[in-house]
Formats: structure tokens, C-alpha cells, sequence
């Protein structure tokens, strides 16, 4: 995708859903069939529905059901873009509704070198927000006022699409940047679809560059990787922490395929009555069995979530120097 072209999704379904042999492997990392175990709320249900002819209508509940966090598409063997067709099939089933234009909100702009997207639920906790852009700026970041973007996510994930005048005028003001820091895992593959040359990374990935957080790690830890951005660059993360866990000795939320294991609770309508993961339920299952020292999240929403589960210190990346 050029700067030129803003199309999110083309108007007919790329994602390969038609070289899905209903094999089940991504049922393996799906916390909708660990939670229900009902295969019709599973990308494997929703694949075999449109290969039938089926509508978005059809598959409405299993739509909503969905947190995107995209382990399905980590281990598929036929390579199916799963998170695409998934977010087509919601944007679809929204209908033509884009959301009006918003007047740019302040601080925002024109954007250049390295910048950092602290994303909504980083922006509401001011110390957390103080530690990583602390330690970001030492490595040549720079606060953007992601706010707008943020947004857009939102009904992206929602099921809205952007419109496209906003979104081009998002695309201009990122011109001269050069890599993008971005706390929200979501934008991961939309930001690399818009801006071409320009390198996105977690910030949990951004922040093990350094050695100084890298030594401050104990083998007793156990580290949840945000599981949105880990899969929209699976092949490549697979070796970045692999090789990080090697070097501490910590333990991982990753499943025998190496898919992370998500919580949930990123996922936008998590508190809604179509939601069915319960990110509780979740960060018990990842804690099965396991006694850490300490826990150390990527996402905010998973340091909340821990927090609220009697057992081990629970801190964000950005703390641990």
C-alpha cells in the first residue's frame, strides 16, 4: 500500500479463507473455543461459512466474539490472513458507515525520526506513561499525541472504517518518520500497511533493546508478551523472544505452536454482553501450574488485570530499572 492509496480492505476478501481445509490447528490458541468450546465462534466456523456462501449476517455473534488477537494466523499451515477476514467480515457487516472526519486534536501533527504511540490505556496512567517515554527518549524517541489514531483503532477494531480523508491526512503527517514505537498491538500490521518504510515495534520489544532492562530480569519472572503486535509480526517476534527468554531465563506466555496466549483484555468490547473471554479466566490459565516470582506485562490492560489476581508482584516493563 502507497501513501497514495488509502484503501484499509479491498473490496473483495484477500485473506485466502478459501485455502482453509478445516484442519482445527488454530482452535489450539483460541481462547473463544477454550472458553466455549463452540467451533462456530472460532475463525475455523466463520471460514467454513463463507466458503459456503454464507453472509457476515450469518456469522454475526462469532464476529463479535473474536478478540483479534491473532494466534489463529500465527499458526495456520494455509496461511490465512485470519485477522483480515475477521475485521472485513465486522467492517461488512457494519455496512457503508465511516465515521465523519474529526477536527485534528491539539498536539498533533507533523511527525518526524522516531516517535512513540502510547496508545488510550498507557495515556491514563500518568506514572507508567512518565517510566516509558523516559526510557524511550534515552533511545532517540519522541512523544506524538496519538490520540487521533487511537481512535481510529477503535472503530477500526469496531467494525467502522476510517474515513478517508483522515486517514490520509494521518499518512502525510507521518512522512518523515522513520520508526514508530506503538504500545497498541492492533495498529501493528495497519501502520506497516500505510507506511511502508517505515519500522514498527512493540514497546516491549523497543525496551528489551537495551541491556539495561534485559539484565534487570530474573529467571523466577514470567513475561506476557501483548499478543496483537507479537502476531501481526509472528515469524520475526518468534525469534526476537525467543532469544530474549535465552538470555534471562524467564518464563513466556507462549503455547507449544508459540503463539502467545492473550488475555483479552485489549479486546474492545470486553465488557460488553457479546463478549465471551473472560480475561480473568485467561490470566488463570496462563498462571496454571506456574509459580513465578514476578510478573512483567507488556500491555496496560494486562497489568491491571494481574494486579487484580492474588499471587506474584506484578509490574510493567517500563519498571523494571
Amino acid at each position: 500500500m502507497t501513501n497514495n492509496d488509502t484503501t484499509i480492505f479491498n473490496d473483495s476478501i484477500r485473506s485466502g479463507y478459501e485455502k482453509c481445509t478445516g484442519c482445527g490447528v488454530c482452535m489450539l490458541t483460541c481462547p473463544v473455543w477454550r472458553q466455549t468450546r463452540d467451533v462456530m465462534l472460532t475463525i475455523a466456523g466463520r471460514t467454513r461459512v463463507i466458503q459456503g456462501g454464507g453472509s457476515p449476517e450469518d456469522v454475526r455473534e462469532s464476529l463479535m466474539a473474536c478478540v483479534l488477537c491473532g494466534a489463529c494466523g500465527s499458526v495456520c499451515p494455509a496461511e490465512v490472513d485470519t485477522i483480515g477476514l475477521t475485521t472485513e467480515l465486522r467492517m461488512r457487516l457494519a455496512g457503508p458507515k465511516i465515521h465523519a472526519p474529526r477536527k485534528p486534536s491539539s498536539g498533533s501533527g507533523k511527525a518526524s525520526g522516531k516517535i512513540f504511540f502510547s496508545g488510550s490505556a498507557m495515556r491514563e496512567n500518568e506514572k507508567i506513561l512518565k517510566r516509558a517515554l523516559g526510557l524511550l527518549e534515552e533511545n532517540g524517541f519522541a512523544a506524538f499525541d496519538d490520540s487521533e489514531i487511537s481512535a481510529m483503532a477503535a472503530e477500526m477494531e469496531a467494525g467502522i472504517r476510517p474515513d478517508p480523508q483522515r486517514l490520509k491526512t494521518f499518512i502525510r503527517s507521518m512522512s518523515d518518520v522513520t520508526e514508530i514505537v506503538a504500545a497498541d498491538g492492533f495498529l501493528h500490521r495497519h501502520l506497516r500497511q500505510w507506511l511502508p518504510g517505515v519500522r514498527v515495534t512493540g514497546l516491549g520489544e523497543a525496551l528489551l533493546r537495551r541491556p539495561d532492562v534485559k539484565k534487570a530480569f530474573k529467571n523466577t519472572d514470567l513475561y506476557i508478551i501483548e499478543a496483537r503486535g507479537y502476531h501481526a509480526d509472528h515469524v520475526r517476534l518468534v525469534k526476537v523472544y525467543d532469544r530474549m527468554r535465552l538470555e534471562t531465563g524467564c518464563r513466556l506466555n507462549t503455547s507449544l505452536q508459540r503463539a502467545a496466549i492473550p488475555t483479552g483484555a485489549t479486546n474492545f468490547n470486553k465488557d460488553s454482553g457479546a463478549a465471551r473471554v473472560d480475561p480473568e479466566e485467561q490470566a488463570r490459565w496462563i498462571m496454571d501450574k506456574r509459580r513465578p516470582g514476578r510478573v512483567v506485562v507488556e500491555a496496560m490492560e494486562d497489568l491491571e488485570l494481574f494486579k487484580k489476581m492474588a499471587g506474584p508482584e506484578v509490574i510493567h516493563i517500563s519498571e523494571l530499572i
